[in-house]
């Protein structure tokens, strides 16, 4: 199978995943008959975003007890927000975050998601393909009854 990534769909469905996960939302894809798997949960990229902050020389870790990573969230929805909603708190966190590694990403945070989704990209368009040729399949059951009719 070709790597999702390198279909057409597929640089926008990235694109789309990173944000959805920073604004809180999971990462899913769908399989036969419509339900839903996750792919990568905002949990996950809490995690690594506590990890990523315990690695960074200026800050002390900041992991919690309760594993609920109330900073990092909060750290998340500031990003998410932009500067134009949050101002000084959104370049605080960006540069508490460090210096994006992709020269397309605007921040730390959408590499740390990048490198939490594109691993599972291919099970994404694995689920895809198969959505696609369910619904092709009853396509194809549809014309057959009306061809019959």
């Amino acid at each position: 199978m070709t790597d999702f990534l390198d279909t057409v769909e597929g640089p926008d469905w990235l694109y789309d995943a990173i944000n959805s996960l920073i604004c809180g939302d999971t990462v899913t894809a769908l399989r036969s008959f419509g339900k839903p798997v996750a792919l990568v949960t905002p949990q996950s990229l809490y995690e690594a975003l506590a990890e990523h902050l315990g690695a960074q020389e200026h800050i002390a870790p900041l992991l919690t007890d309760n594993r609920e990573y109330p900073i990092e969230q909060m750290i998340c929805e500031i990003i998410a927000g932009g500067s134009r909603v949050h101002g000084k708190a959104y370049d605080s966190a960006c540069s508490a975050l460090g210096t994006p590694k992709a020269k397309h990403h605007p921040t730390a945070l959408h590499d740390l998601a990048e490198s939490l989704i594109r691993p599972r990209a291919n099970e994404y368009g694995q689920a895809r393909a198969e959505e696609l040729a369910t619904d092709l399949a009853a396509d194809r059951a549809d014309q057959r009854k009306a061809d019959a009719a």
